[in-house]
């Protein structure tokens, strides 16, 4: 263990989970998130960053110098599907678009409560079939996503997986929400231990996300739908989050189903840790296995 991580997990509890023990609303994500933008948005002098779109879809990409153009990462920030951005999440994006060696298309899709399921799925399934589009193969897409956006990674499979659309080499899913229905174990186990947030907080993400939706529909809870025939799959998941099991369930659901899940489950970490590359070394190990996992099937 780092020097590092206990320090920074303690700040966390102190910034974070602080607030969401007084007011266990998910809507508080969108102003956390907007104070770290600023310091979030810098990037390298080596990495070029480009505005674009992806039929109709506000995207960013990100590519480094001698980064190949017949590969792509298609990446889902995370948020609670209520915050975040592009900007919000360069701290990774830019580090897999280096170190994978492929252009790292950031989407910045339509958040709740302004937009609620399943407008933001949608422009997931838009983003991708722009990609295809654009004469990139399936093979040659990788799609991950942390948080909210591990759970539209997987949604976003299952949807083109039903509209017989090719699916993506590789997905990669950073401690992603898989069930709604708030039926995993570490949701009440991992209460106190998980650094941010707090169980309550599930009872605001239906109503600002999908009011009167049925929790077990498979595009909002991927756990419950049919992942026969998915493309290999990384789970990163800490130890300690509320959301442990979400992981932990997925990837044994892909399993049965006879595909390809790789686990790993990270001790003493807090929720997509990986965000905290510029300070935490476990961050930076995080992502040489994500990188690993990537290039291996990007070929």
């Amino acid at each position: 263990m780092s020097l590092q991580l206990p320090l920074i997990n303690l700040m966390i509890r102190w910034q974070v989970k602080r607030r969401f023990r007084k007011n266990p609303d998910v809507n508080l994500l969108r102003p956390l998130m907007l104070q770290m933008e600023p310091r979030a948005a810098k990037l390298p002098a080596d990495i070029a960053c480009e505005a674009l779109d992806l039929g109709g879809v506000p995207a960013e990409r990100l590519s480094a110098p001698d980064t190949r153009s017949d590969a792509a990462l298609l990446y889902i920030h995370g948020g609670g599907f209520v915050a975040g951005s592009p900007r919000t999440h360069r701290p990774l994006t830019w580090r897999l678009a280096k170190d994978i060696g492929v252009p790292v298309y950031a989407i910045d899709y339509r958040l709740a409560p302004e937009y609620c399921f399943p407008a933001g799925l949608d422009d997931c399934v838009t983003a991708y079939r722009a990609l295809l589009e654009k004469g990139l193969p399936s093979k040659s897409i990788v799609v991950g996503g942390d948080s909210a956006g591990g759970n539209l990674t997987l949604a976003l499979a299952l949807r083109l997986k039903a509209e017989s659309l090719p699916l993506p080499a590789a997905l990669i899913c950073l401690s992603p929400s898989t069930d709604m229905t708030g039926g995993g174990a570490s949701l009440q186990s991992n209460a106190e231990a998980d650094a941010m947030f707090v169980p309550e907080i599930m009872a605001s993400l239906m109503p600002a996300y999908c009011p009167g939706a049925d929790t077990k529909n498979p595009y909002l809870s991927p756990l419950f739908g049919d992942v026969s025939g998915f493309p290999p799959t990384l789970f990163q998941v800490g130890e300690r989050e509320i959301l442990r099991d979400d992981s932990v369930r997925m990837a044994a659901a892909l399993k049965t189903a006879g595909a390809e899940a790789t686990l790993e489950v990270w001790p003493k970490v807090w929720h997509v840790w990986q965000l905290n590359a510029d300070m935490l070394p476990e961050a930076r190990e995080a992502i040489t296995h994500i990188v690993r996992f990537a290039r291996q099937h990007l070929g």
